[in-house]
Parts: C-alpha cells; sequence; structure tokens
C-alpha cells in the first residue's frame, strides 16, 4: 500500500503511522511452522470469523504526552480477528516526525493497548485515530478521532558571553540565545552574593529576534562578588498559567567595587580570589602599564603616520529597540490589518471606481507625518552635500547609517545617504540607500563591510530612458579596490529577470582575529526587468525575486542593503513586499497601510508614488493566491499527486472542493484580453494573418516586422515574445506561415537575428501548411536579403534543414537551421522522451546565443507553448534545483493568451517534468496518476483537496532509509529520520525518511479510504 501526497484544508499533512504487528501464531511463516511440527492452529478468538473485519478500536485516549510524544491506549475491537494496528497522526504543520519504538505486546491479549508515538513536532496539534487490521492487510473501522497538542519544549541554557562590574552598585550581564527553542517568552536572571544562600531572580520578556542580549542588574551590594546565571522559559501552550523553564547557563561572578574604571578579574565558578595588597599592587602596575603603552602607540602614529586598521569586530551596540507598529496602528484606532482571507476583498474595493480607495489611503499615509518632522542636518552639511544623488532625498538623522569614525578624519567622513529600517519583527532587518556615486564607492563598500552585509539588492539598472540612475560599483571582471574594501567578481549569473553577483570583499587593513576571517562572500541581487515608467507588468517575478534574494540572507547576517535610484521608490516597494510576506507567514495577516506609515518615519518617499502603492496589494494578492509554487525536484512526483487530488474532502465524505490542479489552471488561465490588448491582431487588414483568432500576441508582447512605408499592418506578424530562464525575449513563439506570409516570416527570422527555429507541425499542402523555405533548386528574395538552402539531414524521429540568410547590402551572413519535429509532443512515449527534442535544440543553440528562438506549431499555440515552457523549467531545475511550473505557465498565458486549452495540457507540463527529474523511489507512484487529470488510480483511496492553492514541496532532496517491524521484531533499522511509512504488503513497514527540509511550503499526504479526514 504505498503513501501517496496529496492536499487537505489549511495545507495540512498526515503522518500515517503504520504499525505493523504481528499477533502470535498469525504471521505465514509461523503457520507454515505449525503445520510442518503437526501442531494444531490456535482456535479463533471468541466472537470472531476468520478473516472477518475488525471492528472499530474502542475508549482511545492519550494518556499522557510531552513536547515530543504522545501516550496512547485503546480496547481492542470487540468484533474480528486483529493482527496490528495502524495509528493515524493528522498535524498541521509541512513534516512530521517519527520513530521506532519497542514493539507492542501480543494485541490479542494486551488490553487496554497502550504505544508511544515519538519524534512529533513540539506546539503541535494532532488529530489521532486509530484503526486494526486481519489478515491479508483487512483494514478495520477507525476508533473514535481525539485531538491533543503537543506542548512547547524547555529552551536550551543560553551562553553567558561577558558579567563585568559596571558602577559600585550594578553589573552589566551578556548572553547569547538558546541554540535548541520553541519560543523563548522570558529569560531568568538569578544572582546573589557570596554573603546571600537564596538566589534573587529578575524577570525578562523574551525573543527569538536577536541573538545576543545585554541588560544591567541594579542596586547590588558595593565590594561584593555575584554569582550570576540564566535560563530561557517559554509560556506552555496546553496551559497558558505554566511557565516551562529551561536550563541554567553556566554561573559565571564578578566582583561589585566602588570604582569600576578599573578592568575586574572574572571569576570562574568556583570560587574568589582574596583581594589583598599583593593583587593591588599588581593592579596599579597593570594600569600603568597600560597607560605607558597608549601614549607610546599615540606618539608612534604621529612621528611615523602608519596606517590605522580596522577591528574585525568593532564594539557591538546595545540591540535595536523593536517598534511593535502593528501594535501601534490598533491602539490609534485606525484598523489597517487585514486577514488573509479578506484581502482579495480589500483589495477589490480598493480598485473600485477607478482605484478611488488605493488614492485616499494613500494620501492619508502622504499626510500622516510630514518629512519635516524629522532633522537632516547631517546629510545638509556642506561636505556632505555631493555625497547626495538628489538634491531632495536625504537621510534622517534619527536613523541615519553612520560610518565607523577613522582617525584623523573629519566627523563627516561618517556619513552615507543611508538609512536602517525595520522589518517585520525584525529592528534594522533592511539598510535603505541610494544608487552609490563615483564619490561615495568607498563609503558604500565601508558600510557594507561595518555592517556585516551578506546581501545587496539593487533595483534600477545604470542608465534609464538615457539618464544616469546609478553607478557601477562593483568590478566588471576580477578585483577592484574602493579605500580600504577589495572587491573581487567570482562569478555572475544572469537570468531572464535578475542578475546574482558572487563577490569576495576583503578589508586591507582589518586586524585579523583568531577565529575570524579577512574575506567575506556578498551575493547582489539585480533586478533588471523594472520598466523605466511605472510598474513592472506582473508581478510573479517580483515575488520570485524577493522570496529569493530574501532567502538568501544568512540569519546571523547584517541587514539587507536595498537601493534603487534614489533608495525611496523601488527600494521601498521591495522591503513592503519582503515584509509583508513574512507577516502572512507569521500572523495571517496584512498590514501594508501601517507597516508604510512607520518605516516613512525612518527613510522619506519610501514608496514613492500611489502606482507602486497599487502594485504591492495587487502582488501580495497574487503570492496568497497562488501560494508557493516552486517545486523541489526531488517532490515533483509527490506534488504531481497532489495537484490531481480528488476534490471530496471532509468526514462525511460529501463536500466538494476545488482540486489543487483546478485552482492552479483556473488562475493560470484567469486573464482576459480586452479591445485595448488586442490592438494589432484585431485590425481588419491583419486578421486574415491568424490561423486561429483565439491564438494571437497581446500589444505588449507581440513580434514587430520592420514596417514598409506606407502600408497598413507590413509590422505585424502572429508571433509573441516569451522569456525564458535566460533571456526575457529567449523565444518567439508562432504559428505555421500562410503562403502568403512565408515574407514576412523570413523579415522576422532577419529583423531579430534568429538562428534556430523549431518547427513542430508537419507539411500538408492540401491543408494549407505548405513547406515555408526555399529549395535547393530557388532562392527566396527579399527587398534586402535573399535565403539560400544549403542542406538537409534525416534523423531518428526529426530533420534538419540549414539555410543562409544573407545580406544584400553587404556581406553579412546569417546561418539558419529549422529543426523539424512533426507531432512533438503527441508521439513521445515514454514521457521522458520529450526531453531528447529539447537537448537537441539547445546543443545547437549553444553557439548562436544572441537570437531568440523561433518555436511554431500549426496554430501557434499549446505544442510551441509546451516546448518554450519545459525549456525554461528544465534550465531552472539545473540551476537551482527547483521549477515553478504554475508561473511560467501564467506568464506564457498572458502574453499569448489561449496556449493552455484544457487542464490537460497545463498538467502535462508536470508529468512532463516529473518523468525527466523525477525523484526515483516516488516515480512508480507518480506513474499510478494516469494520463488525465484524474485521481490517481489505485485500490480503495480516497483523497483530499487543498483549500487555495498554498501547496508545494519541501526544498531539500529526499534521503531513503529503511525500517521494517514484523514479527513484533525490528528487522533493520538505517537511522531515525522524518518521514512516512509506506506499506510492503506483507505484513512489514518501510519508514521512507526525509533530512529535515527549510520549510518552504506544505506538503499533504494520501490517507486510506474511509479513515476520519
Amino acid at each position: 500500500m504505498a503513501l501517496l501526497g496529496l492536499p487537505r484544508p489549511r495545507a495540512r499533512t498526515l503522518l500515517w503511522v503504520w504499525l505493523a504487528v504481528a499477533a502470535a501464531g498469525r504471521l505465514v511463516d509461523a503457520e507454515a511452522e505449525a503445520e510442518a511440527e503437526g501442531v494444531p492452529e490456535p482456535d479463533p478468538e471468541p466472537g470472531s470469523i476468520p478473516g472477518q473485519t475488525p471492528s472499530k478500536p474502542l475508549n482511545l485516549t492519550v494518556v499522557r504526552d510531552s513536547c515530543t510524544s504522545l501516550r496512547l491506549s485503546w480496547a481492542r475491537p470487540e468484533v474480528g480477528v486483529v493482527e496490528g494496528y495502524r495509528i493515524y497522526l493528522l498535524h498541521d504543520n509541512r513534516t512530521a516526525s517519527t520513530s521506532t519504538s519497542p514493539p507492542l505486546g501480543d494485541p490479542a491479549t494486551q488490553s487496554p493497548v497502550e504505544y508511544t508515538v515519538p519524534g512529533l513536532k513540539p506546539n503541535t496539534a494532532y488529530k489521532v485515530w486509530v484503526k486494526a487490521y486481519a489478515s491479508h492487510n483487512q483494514e478495520g473501522a477507525p476508533s473514535e478521532a481525539v485531538e491533543n497538542r503537543t506542548d512547547v519544549c524547555s529552551p536550551s541554557a543560553p551562553e553567558i558571553m561577558d558579567a563585568t562590574c559596571e558602577s559600585q552598585n550594578s553589573l552589566r550581564l551578556s548572553w547569547r540565545r538558546p541554540t535548541n527553542f520553541t519560543t523563548i517568552d522570558f529569560y531568568y536572571i538569578s544572582y546573589r552574593s557570596e554573603k546571600d544562600w537564596n538566589f534573587e531572580e529578575m524577570e525578562l520578556e523574551g525573543s527569538t529576534e536577536f541573538l545576543e542580549y545585554n541588560v544591567s542588574i541594579p542596586n547590588l551590594l558595593t565590594n561584593s562578588v555575584y554569582e550570576i546565571k540564566i535560563r530561557g522559559a517559554s509560556k506552555s501552550v496546553v496551559d497558558p498559567q505554566v511557565v516551562i523553564k529551561g536550563n541554567h547557563s553556566e554561573p559565571r561572578k564578578v566582583y561589585v567595587e566602588t570604582n569600576c574604571s578599573t578592568m575586574m578579574p572574572q571569576l570562574n565558578a568556583h570560587g574568589h580570589e582574596e583581594f589583598g595588597a599583593g593583587m593591588v599592587v599588581g593592579l596599579v602596575t597593570i594600569v600603568v602599564a597600560l597607560c605607558l603603552a597608549t601614549a607610546a602607540c599615540v606618539i608612534w602614529k604621529k612621528c611615523f603616520h602608519a596606517s590605522y586598521y580596522y577591528l574585525d569586530d568593532p564594539p557591538r551596540a546595545p540591540p535595536p529597540t523593536l517598534i511593535d507598529w502593528d501594535a501601534q496602528t490598533e491602539e490609534s484606532g485606525v484598523k489597517s490589518s487585514v486577514p488573509v482571507d479578506m484581502f482579495a476583498k480589500h483589495v477589490a474595493e480598493l480598485h473600485a471606481d477607478g482605484d478611488i480607495g488605493f488614492s485616499k489611503e494613500y494620501d492619508e499615509i502622504q499626510a500622516s507625518r510630514p518629512q519635516e518632522d524629522f532633522s537632516t542636518d547631517i546629510s545638509q552639511h556642506e561636505d556632505n552635500k555631493a555625497k547626495n544623488r538628489y538634491l531632495n532625498i536625504l537621510a534622517y538623522d534619527h536613523s541615519r547609517v553612520q560610518l565607523l569614525p577613522i582617525p584623523g578624519q573629519k566627523r563627516s567622513f561618517d556619513y552615507i545617504n543611508a538609512n536602517y529600517i525595520d522589518g517585520y519583527h525584525r529592528a534594522q532587518a533592511y539598510i535603505g540607500t541610494q544608487g552609490p556615486l563615483p564619490t561615495t564607492f568607498e563609503c558604500f563598500w565601508r558600510m557594507i563591510w561595518e555592517q556585516r552585509v551578506a546581501v545587496i539588492v539593487m533595483i534600477t539598472n545604470l542608465v534609464e530612458r538615457g539618464r544616469r540612475k546609478c553607478d557601477m560599483y562593483w568590478p566588471g571582471e576580477g578585483s577592484e579596490t574602493y579605500g580600504m574594501i577589495s572587491v573581487k567578481l567570482i562569478k555572475e549569473d544572469i537570468m531572464a529577470t535578475y542578475t546574482v553577483r558572487t563577490m569576495v570583499i576583503r578589508h586591507l587593513k582589518v586586524k585579523k582575529k583568531k577565529h575570524s576571517s579577512a574575506e567575506r562572500v556578498v551575493y547582489q541581487y539585480h533586478y533588471t526587468n523594472w520598466p523605466d515608467h511605472g510598474t513592472p507588468d506582473h508581478p510573479l517575478p517580483v515575488l520570485n525575486f524577493v522570496k529569493k534574494s530574501a532567502a538568501a540572507n544568512p540569519s546571523d547576517a547584517g541587514p539587507i542593503v536595498v537601493h534603487c535610484s534614489a533608495g525611496v521608490g523601488r527600494t521601498g516597494t521591495y522591503i513592503v513586499l519582503d515584509a509583508m510576506l513574512r507577516q502572512i507567514r507569521s500572523k495571517g495577516e496584512v498590514n501594508i497601510a501601517g507597516y508604510l506609515r512607520h518605516i516613512r518615519s525612518q527613510r522619506n518617499f519610501l514608496v514613492q508614488t500611489e502606482e507602486q502603492y497599487i502594485f504591492i496589494h495587487d502582488a501580495l494578492l497574487e503570492a496568497i493566491q497562488s501560494g508557493d509554487s516552486n517545486v523541489n525536484q526531488a517532490y515533483l512526483s509527490r506534488y504531481l499527486l497532489s495537484l490531481q487530488a480528488s476534490g471530496d474532502g471532509g468526514e462525511s465524505g460529501t463536500e466538494k472542493r476545488e482540486t489543487l490542479l483546478e485552482t492552479q489552471f483556473r488562475l493560470v488561465t484567469g486573464f482576459q484580453p480586452k479591445d485595448f490588448n488586442l490592438v494589432s491582431a484585431s485590425k481588419q487588414i491583419n486578421q486574415p494573418k491568424n490561423r486561429s483568432q483565439d491564438l494571437v500576441p497581446v500589444e505588449n508582447a507581440r513580434v514587430h516586422l520592420t514596417p514598409k512605408p506606407g502600408v497598413d499592418g507590413s509590422d505585424y506578424i502572429n508571433g509573441s515574445w516569451l522569456q525564458g530562464f535566460n533571456k526575457l525575449k529567449e523565444f518567439i513563439l508562432t504559428q505555421h506561415p500562410f503562403e502568403n506570409t512565408i515574407q514576412d516570416f523570413w523579415q522576422m527570422v532577419w529583423d531579430h537575428n534568429a538562428q534556430t527555429i523549431v518547427t513542430l507541425s508537419s507539411c500538408n499542402v492540401d491543408e494549407g501548411f505548405g513547406p515555408f523555405w526555399p529549395t535547393a533548386d530557388a532562392e527566396l528574395d527579399a527587398e534586402n536579403y535573399k535565403v539560400k538552402f544549403i542542406s538537409e539531414s534525416e534523423h531518428v524521429g526529426y530533420q534538419t534543414r540549414d539555410f543562409i540568410v544573407q545580406s544584400l547590402q553587404d556581406d553579412y551572413e546569417l546561418p539558419v537551421r529549422i529543426i523539424q519535429c512533426p507531432e512533438w509532443p503527441h508521439n513521445c512515449i515514454p514521457l521522458a522522451s520529450m526531453s531528447e527534442l529539447l537537448r537537441i535544440v539547445q546543443e545547437w543553440h549553444l553557439d548562436y546565443q544572441n537570437g531568440p528562438i523561433i518555436v511554431m506549431d500549426r496554430l501557434g499555440g499549446t505544442e510551441a507553448a509546451i516546448f518554450c515552457c519545459l525549456t525554461t523549467l528544465t534550465k531552472q531545475l539545473e540551476y537551482e534545483n527547483h521549477a515553478d511550473v504554475y508561473m511560467y505557465a501564467k506568464l506564457y498565458h498572458n502574453k499569448h493568451p489561449g496556449v493552455w486549452k484544457s487542464q490537460d495540457d497545463f498538467l502535462l507540463l508536470y508529468r512532463a517534468l516529473e518523468a525527466m527529474y523525477g525523484n526515483s523511489s516516488h516515480s512508480s507512484a507518480a506513474s499510478a496518476a494516469g494520463s488525465g487529470t484524474g485521481a490517481p488510480t489505485g485500490s480503495g483511496s480516497a483523497v483530499a483537496s487543498a483549500a487555495g492553492s498554498g501547496a508545494a514541496s519541501p526544498t531539500t532532496p529526499a534521503t531513503e532509509t529503511h525500517i521494517t517491524v514484523t514479527d513484533n521484531h525490528v528487522i533493520s533499522t538505517n537511522c531515525q529520520a522524518n518521514g512516512y511509512l509506506m506499506g510492503n504488503g506483507n505484513g512489514t513497514a518501510s519508514l521512507i525518511a526525509q533530512e529535515e527540509p527549510e520549510p518552504e511550503s506544505d506538503v499533504v499526504i494520501i490517507v486510506p479510504e474511509g479513515s476520519p479526514a
């Protein structure tokens, strides 16, 4: 019995824990042995008929629980022979944990039956039920389901980093957050003087946001040694009145004296030294030596002008204060938080009557706090004016980033036009700044080094509309030195809408510490497709960029630096999108207006236009509706199954819900072009050039030809630009030319330097699909070029024809190859063979990357779109090990509406990827999905669907391991890991385990028919 992945409401996950337990004398091997020895088989149990399906187990209860386990108890069924039990756990997270436990006793004699399910997730609600099964794997009715939530686990011990005397009656304590925790709601500091027996306890509110903390402990006794220890604590989710305290840290001792200006030695946990005369003399000697060393250093610097050295670990400021802007919004009486399930209605209301709601809301934000409320004196200092790209874009004094001082430099040298900006539940999560000027390159890279920045987000091109928007502050190749920072470009990965540059930066005058490095890796995520005017056509590529760049920032790194040209408009748009995506994941709410009001008090003009404000809403609505559709390669098979899950759900089985496939297809094909989108295609003179009026290009994506003076419609051809993985204009999707549009077709080849033509249609003159290329006997002549036949070749499954397009004005020649594979992909059996044509085309096209690939089918529709989409997705899989079918399918539909005629067309993309790249361990289960859109085939499988479309896949490849249980013994245990169980149909069960992936999306798993929902 295979375990299959399918969606459920609220994107829940079902962990099927199959406890294959054999009753004494019931296994086949035991029967054979008894027969061989002449021993009679045991009689059936009273009231039971051999082979009868068991009734439901009774009185299922949770005896006790912990943060990672549940102890279950139940009474055996009243009817039927019981050979074993299966325990089902339904929980609301994407993955769950299980591990092998000691085998149960004989289920025929043990009543009540008790079993501990280990390896569960803390703070997780589980719905549990049990089924008994008889011989031949006949499964009985489910027990009554019980619900239970595991509690949070106690945090591990914090680490005290420093405990020093601060004044004559206080000390300073610094510690690092526990490494293991579910939540940290409180910290408890215990301290006592050497004269006291009992500890005093100080309670502080905790948070998981910050790695390090520091606090002052006041009102202490002078000239006393204090012992200090600290522990974290979490509020119980089962009983809110209970606080679960963790382990104490290692204790520290510190001496509190009258004069703390002299550094006192810290004492260990086992005692302290006597401060006698010898100690005082020693301390005085140390102080004198330090003074002499300081004087010598000053004299040496002045006399020999030695270069200063940076500290690799500058003194850390206390953690910044995090302002709860969400709560402030509520307290002000302005309700701006919108629940996720109401957000679509909220956006529709704002769009009503010509976006009047957006205009009012944006005007209120503009007027809520004028920029005059905050000083910008440092930005307007005479020494700093030249460092501002724009006269009106200044850095507020209270939130500006201050560069560390350099000896001998003026105070103004600490200025850069940059401000700290809070994120969602994280203070100073971003730095918003302008595009660097040549005069500020050095300051910019100093800021990157000092703030420990790992990710730079750039949302502008160097030149837009002929105006300089930003200067190139990184090396084009090799290394460049900017002041004291050396920057080396390691690699540059160019995608269709953004580029990722990997750089190594090194401080040339850093004083390297023992456990630190003078080099750091910095990633620059450069979005290159923001239009000169307005906002992007569609939010999906922007959302993809925001998620990828934000996820690249390590948890221990500094703020993400975001800049455009001025560092306010597109910069603010990016920051609001990332922060709101985090709020959606954390709280299930969106508070765009409240958050924007807050961050506008940290840098002026963030989200500079109403159009950008509207784009943020539309983008977040798309994110909520589409969910996370970026699927890990290792889970393609399981995701394919979840797409096709039956829409029947609920305990009654009568509810009908939209399947994930139906949801995605509806969203993908949701765009319906208006008349203004089809101006050229619907012109009367151009309509005869379209083989189907249902497959025509939209205006902003159509391919333009060189117009002929005075000839209306001469610039039109039924062709659309489609983006690929590496280029925005990687493909031209078009139809098989009419006889009277062959000249237009070759004009398109010539105008756009296309050297690869993929033809997926067969030639049939009687049906109007004749050859569109010249033969060896006749050239094709045009006004500025001619097309000359060179050669043709027959291959297995396809043909190639080579041509030369020669200019009539000069000696320029364009080599062109037509690769014809009729009936692709319909003739691809098995589906994995679809990749062969993709490989052939890419190998030929590798040498000609300047021009697009022209892809045609009979009508310019589905087959050509499938080829383009699969080519793009295979490149995405090779580069990042993920595939986003939903995103590319939707973008293609928006460029050439009608390419996806049915769910089968859309589903074929997933099926082809699964066939070509799917995990082998799941391929057999996925193949059961059949070739259509129906539910997976199999014996007695009922499936459930997800509400909405939030289901996707984990992010790391699965590693398979097996735990086999039979005859009440663990036969083999390779490892203890997270995963799910698959029945083998022979009284055994194998645990198919996977490494715990980084949470990215939800996975759902099939349940056997008849189980409670």
